[in-house]
C-alpha cells in the first residue's frame, strides 16, 4: 500500500465520518435565488462550494439557498463552480493553479456583473475549499472593482496566507467563521493539506489568519480594519452549528448569522 493510497483511503473515510449526516449532499440549482431579474438590482451573491461539491447532482448548497431566502437577503445569486468534477479529494488536492485559472473566471464575472448593476452590492460566500478560491478571485480583480463582503466559513485556506491583495478589493468586511472544534479541519488537514497546498498549517478555519511577519504598516492596517474572524461559541447551538465543518452550512446558522453580515445587520454574529 502506497503512502499515497492510504492517503487518500483515509481522507475518503474520515470525511464520510464526519460530515455530521452530509455525506450525501443534498441537490440545489447553480443559480441558488429565485426571481432572478427582479432580485439583481438589489446585490448579487456569489456562493463558492467546498471540494466534492459545486454541481447540480452534488453540492452543499440546499442550507445557504433556504437561509438567504428566509433571512430576507434581497439579491440573487449563483452557486460558482470550480471544481474539478472529480471528486472530493481531487478538488482538494488541485493545484494553485488550477484553483487560481478559476478564479480568474470568477473575477471576470463579478467584473461584468458589477459592470451590468454599478449600484448593487457584490457579496462573496465561500465554504471549506471554496475560500481559496474566493481569496484568489478577489486578488484577480483589477483595483477599480471591488466586492462588498466576504464571509468565509470551514476556511481550508492556510492561516499564514497573505491576504493584503484580497483585502484591498473589498469595501466593507471578510469575515471568518472559525471553530476549534472542526475535525474535518482539525483531522483531515495534515492528511490533505490546504487548499493552496500547505503542508505544515492548521488552516485558518481553526484560529484564523495570522499577520505575514515583517507586515507592512498598510498590510496591518488593512488587517485591523476589513479582517473579522468571529470564533465559534456555545451561543451558535441553537442554531444548530456545534463547530463542525458542516455546521457552517445549516439553514438556520446562515438564516441568523451569515445572511444579516451580507444586509449589513450584523446583529450578534460579530458579538
Amino acid at each position: 500500500m502506497t503512502p499515497r493510497f492510504l492517503r487518500e483511503t483515509v481522507f475518503a473515510l474520515l470525511a464520510v465520518l464526519l460530515a455530521g449526516g452530509c455525506a450525501t449532499p443534498p441537490r440545489g440549482l447553480p443559480q441558488i435565488l429565485p426571481d432572478r431579474e427582479g432580485r439583481m438590482k438589489q446585490g448579487y451573491l456569489y456562493y463558492l462550494d467546498g471540494a466534492g461539491g459545486g454541481t447540480v447532482k452534488k453540492n452543499w448548497s440546499a442550507g445557504v439557498r433556504q437561509g438567504l431566502l428566509e433571512a430576507g437577503y434581497p439579491g440573487a445569486g449563483e452557486m460558482f463552480s470550480w471544481e474539478t468534477g472529480l471528486g472530493l479529494i481531487a478538488d482538494q488536492d488541485a493545484s494553485v493553479r488550477y484553483k487560481r485559472t478559476k478564479a480568474r473566471k470568477l473575477a471576470r464575472e463579478i467584473q461584468r456583473q458589477a459592470a451590468g448593476y454599478p449600484a448593487a452590492p457584490i457579496d462573496v460566500l465561500g465554504f471549506s475549499a471554496g475560500t481559496a478560491v474566493a481569496v484568489f478571485a478577489l486578488e484577480a480583480l483589477p483595483p477599480g472593482v471591488k466586492v462588498q463582503n466576504v464571509v468565509l466559513l470551514g476556511a481550508s485556506l492556510s492561516e499564514n496566507y497573505d491576504l493584503t491583495k484580497a483585502l484591498q478589493r473589498v469595501r466593507g468586511r471578510v469575515y471568518l467563521y472559525t471553530s476549534t472544534r472542526d475535525p474535518v479541519l482539525g483531522i483531515l488537514m495534515p492528511f490533505s493539506g490546504t487548499a493552496d497546498r500547505k503542508f505544515n498549517d492548521p488552516g485558518a478555519g481553526i484560529r484564523g489568519f495570522v499577520l505575514p511577519a515583517h507586515a507592512s504598516a498598510r498590510t496591518r492596517k488593512l488587517y485591523a480594519e476589513k479582517l473579522v474572524a468571529i470564533p465559534w461559541s456555545k451561543t451558535l447551538e441553537s442554531d444548530g452549528n456545534f463547530g463542525r465543518h458542516f455546521d457552517n452550512i445549516k439553514m438556520k446558522f446562515i438564516r441568523d448569522h451569515v445572511a444579516p453580515l451580507f444586509m449589513a445587520k450584523p446583529g450578534h454574529s460579530t458579538n
